[in-house]
């Protein structure tokens, strides 16, 4: 059995596909990680996974299970076996659909379900089946993403019903979904027919009005036929996107006038301070855009006379002449660097440059209510003043 928490790289094709008078870019899939269990494998990962649901809920607890029982859970905590998201905090802190519909899903079998909600509960021996009366092409499955979520770019699916290495040949996979972003038809998703996690990288998707939902809704296409069942079984499908380094609302801008304002009021064609490393001066510049996004687990950073709330990846300057944060590796991997942002922490300085002083970090903690939070894109420049305190805008990396 293999770890299931690889996932493998898409990019998209020049190509196009005509489908029902559409051209649409195709995107393939390069595989990687399998995902295979036998009834035996099955019995002790259900095992396993049904007495973490019990810790969680406080029926039973970790230390009163045998030795045996608790490698297991470590296990699954760790990434291995059939859940498809593990302890800590992921992109999904912040992000992830709030609802899930579905055209429609086969009736219960005793105590199995094929819910739509099967899609996206982490579990691999759980699946989405579509209701097969009239076929399954067509049938279609939609996420719910709250307007300001952070940004969607990748799609993870496990295709067929992983549950074990028997049901999976003998019910359908999904061969092609057409994707469809707030009812506009955008890309054809083609999989391999193999149980191997498949993920598909796309450009950032996100809704920007407070009154609608990002949906994204996935339409089957074409299967691949199972050795004994018509009706095609998606295991799990999960998301990975860009969690926007911003700040909480009221954190004070330094405008051009050396006025501040809250965040959450600037305005595009705003004029705000920055700062060039290269002359040491001040510099006035205009607000290209203001960006919303919704986010919890939020940082508290403490200084002797100020404290300022942000996403973990937003890059402060430090008395070490560098851009730091406290989750450099989305810093760096999210977005463009003129040069590598490094681990912030307490103890560091950071600069303040209206004063051309630096000010130590004293405390950092943890906000976990979710809240609507800003940042700001600059026509030049790629930096601003937050509560005295200078930081760094920020540019997407994108995928095509």
């Amino acid at each position: 059995m293999t770890k299931t928490a690889y996932i493998l790289t898409i990019y998209f094709l020049t190509l196009g596909l005509s489908v029902s008078g559409q051209n649409l870019p195709t995107i393939q899939a390069t595989i990687h990680a399998s995902n295979n269990y036998n009834k035996s494998e099955q019995a002790v990962w259900q095992k396993a996974l049904d007495q973490y649901s019990k810790i969680n809920s406080g029926d039973t607890r970790y230390d009163f299970l045998s030795e045996p029982d608790k490698k297991m859970i470590d296990s699954l905590e760790m990434g291995y076996g059939p859940m498809t998201q593990g302890v800590g905090c992921s992109w999904y802190c912040g992000g992830g659909p709030y609802k899930i519909t579905s055209s429609s899903y086969l009736k219960d079998e005793g105590k199995i379900t094929y819910l739509s909600d099967n899609i996206h509960d982490f579990d691999l021996f759980t699946a989405w089946v579509p209701d097969n009366s009239n076929g399954s092409i067509g049938k279609k499955i939609n996420f719910h993403f709250k307007p300001f979520a952070p940004r969607v770019n990748e799609i993870i699916i496990w295709n067929g019903y992983i549950k074990n290495t028997d049901l999976w040949k003998a019910n359908s996979r999904v061969a092609k979904f057409k994707m469809i972003v707030n009812g506009k038809p955008t890309a054809i998703l083609e999989l391999k027919d193999v149980n191997n996690t498949q993920s598909f990288k796309i450009n950032p998707i996100q809704s920007t009005d407070s009154t609608k939902d990002l949906v994204l809704t996935l339409e089957i296409l074409e299967v691949y036929k199972g050795t004994k069942y018509y009706d095609v079984a998606i295991s799990e499908i999960n998301f990975d996107g860009l969690d926007v380094h911003c700040f909480a609302a009221g954190t004070q801008i330094t405008m051009a006038d050396n006025s501040t304002k809250s965040i959450e009021q600037i305005t595009k064609d705003n004029w705000v301070m920055t700062f060039d490393n290269n002359t040491n001066k001040l510099v006035k510049t205009q607000v290209s855009e203001l960006i919303q996004a919704r986010h919890s687990n939020l940082l508290k950073l403490k200084f002797s006379d100020r404290e300022i709330i942000t996403t973990d990846d937003h890059p402060f300057w430090t008395a070490d002449k560098k851009w730091a944060s406290l989750n450099p590796n989305k810093s760096n991997n999210n977005y463009e660097q003129t040069s590598e942002v490094i681990q912030l922490k307490i103890g560091d300085r950071v600069f303040i440059p209206t004063e051309n002083k630096f000010i130590d970090i004293i405390s950092i903690g943890t906000i976990e209510e979710e809240q609507l939070t800003y940042t700001i894109e600059l026509k030049t420049a790629d930096n601003f003043i937050a509560n005295g305190l200078l930081v760094k805008t920020e540019r997407l990396k994108w995928t095509n």
